[in-house]
């Protein structure tokens, strides 16, 4: 029931299943991809603001300081306590975040290599999943090292598990549900989104299983507990250390109050028109790509109708948090790509001569691969990657070192919060991101955010950093940006000034 073969007057290395490379040396090819496509933004010390806020809380963790306690976010603590090891043993914040999304790239191509395998791929269209994959990681908003680069490893060692027994016929293990549960957790524990995501791999493993043999409700039932129990361990794990040193309610403000009130909050999100013209176009080529499950093949159709919930589930998540920024869109792209390979392979099996298949399906893949590569390679290559003069946020954290006196507190206003880390210094609060402290998202704390602010120019900051292009000024609710500029005005002195490509950043010396 679960065999699919290629069609006999076809390259049947594309379909039917064959001898694969070790899964060490599958890895260490998807590794030295993921690093050569992702190494352009390997010296950008900010890509997105989040990772700033990651690496501070990773910083503080390490140093006795829990998320939520020493440094606030909206997110579970899953994104900084992975930053943690990879961050221990290199040292730099930057670096440490760069090989972090490295590694979890190449993992999840693997898997998704995995996974392809297991719906019947050769050993070509798996690998080209896996490829696939990396190669739209970078775009649209991807080469920062975000949740959902982070979350993805995760999702798809869910997908693997899952699908490992039912996929070749077998019961499903009870073993393995519970180790797809316990990775569905830690996904659970770096976004709450990917619960969707989750249940539907679930649901599609039950469905098969169900298709295969009459099975009993109580067994669906025991497979259920433990798929639920291995989700819900470490939140629940994290929410009971919270609660058993009395700060269950920060934790319950950060990681589920917050992102519950996060859709209705008013804030600069770009909207579904925007957020549809900039991160769609870099994922059209997948989507073009399934037009291959048209053809009368029935692996690719099989595969594109098993990983449909999958896809349907990334759809809901990307809209679910009512804003609509560009790496949400990546979500899409782990089901996607194993699709479109799938669907690669039927157009060059069913479109092209048998003897042209395998280079014609190498081409196809070679040219959806070019188009986000592309895409991401353009800008950087016609403005410099910055082996010759020093990041903006670099240049920022060295004029904050030059003039910052020993005991002296640095604010970073409106700008990114990663520039603490380069300076070395703590946040003078524990609402580092901006958006939180200054922004328009303040609601979301739970605090007071007028009365923190006056808290932190009282005490008062040696060094105050500032964006003052009209969009990030203006981006700033009305009463923070009038504190702050009475303050700076009366007080402080312009002593560097940074361009980084948006507009003027300044650094403000106190008199």
């Amino acid at each position: 029931m679960f065999v699919a073969r290629a069609r006999p007057n076809h390259d049947p290395r594309l379909a039917s299943p064959a001898p694969q490379p070790p899964a060490l040396a599958l890895f260490v090819v998807f590794l030295l991809a993921a690093f050569l496509l992702r190494s352009p933004g390997i010296l950008r010390a900010a890509i997105d603001p989040d990772e700033g806020l990651y690496i501070l809380q990773a910083q503080a963790w390490m140093g006795g300081g829990w998320p939520y306690l020493a440094v606030w976010d909206m997110h579970p603590p899953g994104a900084p306590a992975l930053l943690m090891p990879v961050l221990a043993v290199v040292g730099d914040p930057v670096l440490a975040l760069r090989l972090t999304g490295v590694l979890a790239v190449a993992t999840t191509a693997s898997l998704l290599c995995g996974t392809a395998r297991l719906l019947g791929a050769g050993s070509a269209t798996s690998l080209a999943a896996g490829l696939l994959f990396i190669a739209y990681s970078v775009l649209p908003g991807g080469l920062a090292t975000n949740t959902e680069i982070l979350f993805a490893p995760f999702v798809a060692a869910v997908a693997r598990l899952l699908l490992n027994d039912v996929l070749r016929g077998h019961p499903p293990r009870a073993s393995l549900v519970f180790a797809a549960g316990l990775c569905a957790g830690v996904a659970l524990w770096v976004k709450q989104t990917t619960a969707l995501e989750s249940s539907a791999l679930w649901l599609t493993m039950l469905g098969l299983a169900m298709a295969a043999r009459p099975i009993a409700w109580w067994r669906v039932a025991v497979q259920a507990a433990l798929f639920a129990l291995g989700a819900g361990a470490p939140t629940l794990g994290v929410a009971a250390g919270y609660a058993a040193t009395g700060h269950f309610e920060p934790w319950l403000r950060g990681n589920l109050l917050a992102p519950l009130a996060y859709p209705g909050e008013d804030g600069i999100a770009p909207g579904l028109r925007l957020g549809l013209a900039v991160a769609l176009p870099p994922l059209s080529p997948l989507l073009l790509a399934c037009a291959g499950l048209a053809f009368p093949d029935p692996l690719a159709r099989r595969a594109g109708l098993l990983l449909s919930p999958w896809l349907g589930a990334a759809a809901l998540a990307v809209a679910l948090p009512g804003k609509w920024y560009d790496h949400y869109f990546l979500v899409l792209a782990a089901p996607l790509s194993i699709i479109a390979a799938f669907a690669l392979a039927a157009i060059a099996r069913h479109a092209l001569r048998p003897e042209l298949s395998r280079p014609g399906f190498a081409i196809l893949v070679g040219l959806s691969a070019a188009v986000p590569v592309a895409a991401m390679l353009h800008p950087r290559l016609a403005h410099g990657i910055g082996l010759r003069e020093a990041d903006p946020v670099r240049q920022v954290a060295h004029a904050v070192t030059r003039e910052l006196r020993p005991g002296e507190a640095l604010f970073v206003a409106n700008w990114h919060s990663i520039t603490y880390a380069l300076a070395r210094q703590r946040p003078p609060t524990r609402y580092a991101f901006p958006f939180h402290l200054s922004g328009r998202i303040q609601g979301l704390t739970g605090e007071d955010m007028d009365a923190e602010l006056a808290r932190v120019l009282a005490i008062p900051p040696g060094v105050i950093v500032l964006a003052a292009d009209e969009v990030r000024w203006r981006g700033m609710r009305a009463a923070a940006r009038a504190a702050i500029e009475t303050q700076v005005r009366r007080d402080y002195d312009l002593v560097a000034s940074v361009h980084d490509g948006v507009g003027e950043v300044q650094v403000w010396r106190r008199r």
